[in-house]
C-alpha cells in the first residue's frame, strides 16, 4: 500500500511523531490496505524492507497476552465507532519489551482506522522513580528504627518520627518548633549547614556529628539525607543513626582485632584474605617472607599471580563454581615475581562478610614433603608393577576389552568387504589377510602387557557431553547392526576434570558389556546424561565416601536379560564374570569402577522392571551444568 498522504502531510506528521514520540498507522477495513510510518518502524526496531506490512504484522509485535484484547478492541472500534486506548507492551524484532500506549479512531466515511503507538519507556521510568521516592519516604517515617526528620531549605524541622523526638529529648508534637540551630553545637553549625545544603543538591554525603538534646544529652550520630519535592517545595529527608553503641563495639573490635592480628602475624603458615574476584586484601608476614616482597606490593594482586597449580583452575575457581562446597584443599606452588616456585599446600575456605563472598587461604610449606615425593612415587610405581605382574598368570587366558573394542570394527568391516569382493580374487585375498591378522591379534595377550604398564593419567578440564558423544560414534561401528545406540541428553555443558582417554575407555567398556548382554537379539542401548546434585543429607556421601556437590549422572540401559540379583554386589570385582573364559575376562566393569573412583565418583547397577539392566556412573563436575 502506498503512503496515503502528500509529502507536506508526511513532513507535518513526522514532526508531530518526533515531538510526541509516537508512530502512526492507518488501516482501510474495506480494502485491507495497511500503512505505518518510519517512526513506528523505529519503535518496533524493524528494518525497512520491500515487503508490504499488514495489520497482522503490527499485531504480531504486541505482547502475546494482549493480542486477543487488541483484536477485540479493533472489532468494537469499527462496530461502535468508539475510541481505542490500550496500555500494553510490544516485543521488538530483537525481543526487547517496550511499554507502549496504543490509540486509534475509526472514520466511517473513509473506512479508515487511524491510530498511533506511543513509546512509554520514559513515562514508566519517571512513574517508578516517583513511586519509589514516596514509598521510601512514608515507609521510613512510619517504621524506621532511626531518627528521621523533614527539613526545609531554611533549616526548619517540619516533622519527625518518635525516634527523632527521643533523640532531641522533646515531645513528638514539639519537633516542628525546632531547627538545626537547636540540635547542633554552635561550633559545628556552620559545617553542618554546608552538609545540609549539599544534601539538598543531591550529594550523597555522609557525616558524623554530635546531637545535643534539649536536656543537654550528647549523642554521636551518623547523618545522611536526600532531597524530596513535596507540594513543589524542595526539602530534605534526614536520617540520624545513633552510633554510640557502634563506637563502643568498634573499640572492643579494635582490641580483639589487635589480639587476632598478633596471632596471624606470628603464625608459621602463610595466611591471605581474598575478595570474590580473587584479589588479595590482606597477607601475613609469612607470605611476604616466602615471596620476598613487602606487604603493599602484594595487596591488590590476583591470587593466580602468586599461586601456580598443575590444573588449569585454582581452588578459588572451584569453590566459586561449587555453591554447596565451603572449603577445599589443593597442592601447588607459591610463585614469586622472579619466577621462583615454593611447593605449598593450600587450604581455601569461603565465608560471607557483610553480604560479600570472601576467601581465607592458609598456605603451608611442602618443600620437605616434595623432596621425598619422587622416591615415594617411584616406590609406588614399583609396587603397582609388582602387583600387576602377579596378576599376569591369571590374565594370560583372558581377552582384553579395550583391545577387542579396537579390533571389532576392523573384523566387522573386513567381513562385510569380503562378501562384497566375491568376484575380485585379488581384493578378496588381501581382505582375508586383514581378517586373519585381526583374528590372530585378538588372541594375543597384549592386554596383559597393557595392564602391567605403569599408568599416567592426565586430568584436564573438558565437556563430558562432547567426550561421550565422540566415543559413541566409535561404539556404533563396533556393535552388531541388530543393536541400536540411543542418546538422551541436553545441549548443556558438563564441565569436568577428567582424563579423556579414560572417559573413552569407560564408555567403550560399558557399551561393549551391554552389547554382549543383548547378544545376537535385536535390542538397543540407551545413554542418558544429566546433572545430579548430592547434598549433605544424601546416603551416597557415607556409602561411597564422596563430598557433596554437583555430579554428572551417565545412565547406560540395555535390553538384555538383566543381572542375576545374586551377582549385583559382585559385578565390579576383578575377574568376576558369568561368561565363558573365551567370551570375557571379567575385567571390563572392574576397570570402569576403578577409573570412576580415581575421578572422585562412583558406580551403581540395578535391574529395570521391563527387563535389562541400568548402570549409573557418577562423576563430579566443576560447578553446575551450563
Amino acid at each position: 500500500m502506498k503512503t496515503p498522504t502528500s509529502a507536506n502531510e508526511l513532513n507535518r506528521r513526522k514532526q508531530i511523531e518526533n515531538s510526541l514520540g509516537i508512530g502512526i498507522f492507518e488501516w482501510n477495513i474495506e480494502t485491507g490496505d495497511f500503512w505505518w510510518s518510519a517512526k513506528l518502524r523505529e519503535i518496533l526496531d524493524v528494518k525497512e524492507t520491500t515487503e508490504q506490512p499488514t495489520l497482522q504484522t503490527l499485531i504480531g509485535f504486541i505482547h502475546p497476552e494482549d493480542q486477543n484484547v487488541l483484536h477485540a478492541s479493533l472489532e468494537k472500534l469499527t462496530d461502535d465507532h468508539c475510541q481505542l486506548r490500550l496500555a500494553t507492551q510490544v516485543l521488538t524484532s530483537t525481543g526487547r519489551p517496550v511499554p507502549v500506549m496504543v490509540h486509534a479512531n475509526y472514520d466511517a466515511d473513509t473506512h479508515l482506522v487511524c491510530g498511533y503507538i506511543q513509546d512509554q519507556t520514559q513515562e514508566y521510568a519517571e512513574r517508578a522513580s516517583l513511586i519509589d521516592t514516596l514509598s521510601k519516604y512514608r515507609g521510613v517515617m512510619e517504621s524506621a528504627g532511626d531518627a528521621i526528620v523533614l527539613i526545609s531549605q531554611n533549616g526548619a524541622i517540619l516533622e519527625g518520627n518518635a525516634k527523632a523526638a527521643e533523640l532531641f529529648e522533646v515531645a513528638e508534637d514539639d519537633i516542628p518548633r525546632l531547627s538545626v540551630d537547636n540540635i547542633h553545637a554552635p561550633e559545628d553549625l556552620e559545617t553542618m549547614m554546608g552538609h545540609y545544603q549539599g544534601m539538598l543538591w543531591g550529594q550523597n554525603s555522609q557525616v558524623e556529628s554530635t546531637i545535643i538534646g534539649q536536656s543537654g544529652r550528647r549523642t554521636i550520630v551518623e547523618i545522611t539525607g536526600r532531597p524530596v519535592k513535596i507540594a513543589s517545595e524542595e526539602m530534605i529527608v534526614v536520617i540520624f543513626h545513633d552510633v554510640t553503641l557502634q563506637y563502643q563495639a568498634q573499640n572492643a573490635l579494635k582490641r580483639s582485632e589487635k589480639r587476632y592480628r598478633s596471632l596471624v602475624d606470628e603464625a608459621r603458615e602463610g595466611i591471605m584474605l581474598l575478595d570474590s574476584e580473587s584479589r588479595i586484601l590482606a597477607v601475613n608476614p609469612k607470605i611476604c617472607e616466602t615471596l620476598q616482597h613487602k606487604r603493599h606490593e602484594l595487596l591488590g594482586k590476583l591470587f593466580c599471580d602468586i599461586a601456580d597449580f598443575d590444573l588449569e583452575v585454582s581452588p578459588v575457581d572451584i569453590l566459586s563454581n561449587s555453591p554447596h562446597r565451603q572449603s577445599i584443599h589443593m597442592e601447588g606452588n607459591l610463585q614469586s615475581i622472579e619466577g621462583a616456585l615454593h611447593p605449598t599446600g593450600f587450604n581455601v575456605a569461603r565465608f560471607e562478610e557483610q553480604g560479600q563472598t570472601q576467601f581465607i587461604v592458609t598456605a603451608y610449606d611442602l618443600t620437605d614433603v616434595r623432596l621425598g615425593e619422587e622416591d615415594r612415587l617411584q616406590l609406588q610405581k614399583q609396587l603397582f608393577q609388582a602387583q600387576k605382574q602377579e596378576l599376569m598368570g591369571q590374565l594370560a587366558g583372558s581377552l582384553a576389552h579395550d583391545f577387542n573394542n579396537l579390533l571389532s570394527p576392523i573384523i566387522l568391516v573386513s567381513e562385510a568387504l569380503i562378501e562384497d569382493a566375491e568376484e575380485n580374487e585379488y581384493y578378496k585375498k588381501n581382505l582375508q589377510h586383514i581378517f586373519q591378522a585381526a583374528q590372530r591379534a585378538r588372541r594375543l595377550v597384549a592386554r596383559i602387557l597393557d595392564y602391567t604398564r605403569p599408568e599416567d593419567s592426565e586430568f584436564i578440564a573438558l565437556n563430558l557431553r562432547e567426550e561421550i558423544a565422540e566415543t559413541l560414534e566409535l561404539l556404533r561401528s563396533s556393535v552388531p547392526h541388530t543393536i541400536t545406540i540411543k542418546e538422551n541428553y541436553s545441549d548443556k555443558k558438563f564441565p569436568c576434570m577428567a582424563d579423556p582417554d579414560q572417559i573413552h575407555q569407560i564408555v567403550m567398556n560399558v557399551g561393549t558389556n551391554a552389547a554382549q548382554a543383548i547378544g545376537e537379539r535385536n535390542g538397543h542401548i540407551d545413554f542418558s546424561l544429566s546433572c545430579f546434585p548430592i547434598d549433605e543429607d544424601s546416603d551416597y556421601i557415607n556409602r561411597f565416601e564422596i563430598p557433596e556437590g554437583t555430579y554428572a549422572k551417565l545412565c547406560v540401559t540395555d535390553t538384555g536379560p538383566g543381572i542375576d540379583e545374586a551377582y549385583l554386589n559382585e559385578i565390579f570385582d576383578p575377574f568376576f564374570t558369568t561368561k565363558s573364559q573365551t567370551d570375557g575376562s571379567g575385567l571390563g566393569l572392574s576397570v570402569v569402577e576403578r577409573i570412576v573412583r580415581n575421578h572422585g565418583g562412583f558406580v551403581t547397577a540395578q535391574n529395570i522392571d521391563k527387563g535389562g539392566a541400568c548402570l549409573s556412573i557418577y562423576l563430579p563436575l566443576m560447578g553446575d551444568c551450563e
